[in-house]
């Protein structure tokens, strides 16, 4: 694997502990404050980092987002969707029913990437894809007990979080990725802020600095998310997102106090197990481009 994918892999792997983090804040703040707040604040910062990184690179912003025209429109209300569902899921279900769900995302994203950017689809990618999905089902344990309403949003979530992951790797081409992600931060920052006014709470100083962390674990995710996408095809790198399951296994465990059983234990092991495979599978077949 060349240098360029490695590092791909490197910051998709940290940018799953990223959201893996935020998404420990985003239910330690559900309870006082409203879905749309929440959205609001994890936007807002992103935001704020992206205008610093587009003023200090000096892009074309306008120029770059007619570029981008329908592909970065799409990303950005796709991505902002998939925010409101997987938030909204995250406060009003088990966490293991709404992770399991949302693990579906790099299907998704593989899916679509081989149908609509003609990315090859190989037995490794399903069967890895496969592997992670099982490992995510024995380490968390769902048992889909929840109302239907957050499970299939959870579920939607990851539907439409896939689709915008695909427009934005369609975007990698023609579109920078700070203009892609202010632009989606803008969108979303907006849509939010309207949408969170009629049920506005005044958080307390706890709440407010979780809203503040999840704003930056989320603009932290996101920036390492949008890079790796551009060093490497979206089919490729998107299963390194499973590893989130065993972050935010981990971080249960230390933070809310949930148990870390066997079975939590022998799924992250699958998981790791499938993408150590694919890691070694796509090294081994550049190998012989390097000689």
């Amino acid at each position: 694997m060349n240098s360029r994918k490695t590092k791909a892999v490197l910051l998709m792997l940290i940018s799953a502990l990223s959201f893996s983090i935020m998404q420990i804040f985003v239910k330690l703040s559900s309870a006082e404050v409203p879905t749309f707040e929440q959205v609001f604040f994890r936007n807002l910062v992103s935001l704020i980092i992206a205008a610093f990184m587009v003023k200090r690179e000096k892009l074309p912003v306008v120029r770059e987002m007619r570029r981008g025209g329908w592909a970065l429109l799409g990303r950005s209300f796709f991505g902002f969707l998939g925010i409101v569902l997987f938030f909204y899921a995250t406060g009003h279900a088990r966490q293991a029913d709404v992770a399991m769900l949302n693990r579906a995302s790099p299907v998704f994203v593989t899916l679509f990437a081989g149908i609509f950017l003609k990315e090859q689809i190989n037995r490794v990618k399903i069967a890895s894809t496969v592997l992670c999905i099982a490992g995510a089902y024995i380490a968390m344990q769902p048992s889909f007990d929840s109302n239907p309403l957050p499970l299939f949003s959870a579920f939607a979530a990851a539907a439409v979080a896939g689709l915008a992951y695909t427009l934005l790797a369609y975007c990698k081409n023609f579109v920078s990725p700070s203009v892609i992600i202010f632009h989606f931060s803008a969108f979303s920052t907006i849509c939010a802020g309207v949408m969170m006014l009629p049920n506005f709470v005044v958080p307390s100083p706890k709440v407010f600095l979780m809203l503040l962390m999840i704003g930056i674990f989320a603009a932290g995710g996101q920036f390492l998310l949008t890079y790796a996408y551009k060093m490497a095809p979206a089919s490729e790198v998107s299963i390194y997102q499973y590893s989130g399951v065993v972050f935010t296994a981990i971080l249960s465990f230390i933070v809310l106090g949930e148990s870390l059983s066997s079975s939590s234990i022998v799924g992250g092991l699958v998981i790791l197990g499938a993408i150590f495979w694919v890691f070694e599978y796509h090294r081994k077949v550049e190998l012989p481009k390097k000689t």
